[in-house]
């Protein structure tokens, strides 16, 4: 009894710190491009008083979700503003360790940040579509 006992308290004290190493390695810092880490000193936020209500819903979702990773201003000020590339982004996104985005709160988030970017970065949306056929979104 007393051996089972041991070989049960070895075993979680194994576990732990095999958690431990994993945790820590997704904690090691990855080095950011310069040009990524210019967007966060960017606007952090995005007045959406004057959006439809279910886009402020999506956009307070996005805040949330987003921030697990990296600063808000990273994603209201990148180059992104196509559908396209915000479909690769966020769906990236969630594939990440640790990001916890669902299908549907990641679907929310692209509706989102489409829209947004049809209107807040109207020039640079217009710009990148002026001449590209349309796909389908998310």
């Amino acid at each position: 009894m007393k051996r089972a006992i041991v070989a049960a308290v070895l075993s979680v004290i194994a576990l732990a710190g095999f958690v431990r190493a994993i945790a820590q390695e997704q904690d090691k810092e990855v080095p950011v491009d310069a040009r990524i880490l210019a967007y966060d000193k960017g606007p952090a936020t995005i007045n959406v008083s004057k959006y439809p209500p279910d886009m402020q819903a999506k956009y307070k979702l996005f805040a949330k979700k987003c921030t697990n990773c990296h600063t808000l201003a990273r994603a209201i000020n990148c180059e992104f503003a196509t559908d396209d590339e915000w479909e690769r982004y966020v769906k990236r996104m969630m594939r990440k360790a640790g990001t916890l985005i669902s299908a549907d709160e990641g679907k929310q988030i692209f509706e989102f940040v489409t829209y947004d970017s049809k209107i807040r970065k109207k020039a640079l949306y217009d710009k990148k579509m002026a001449g590209q056929p349309k796909t389908p979104g998310f």
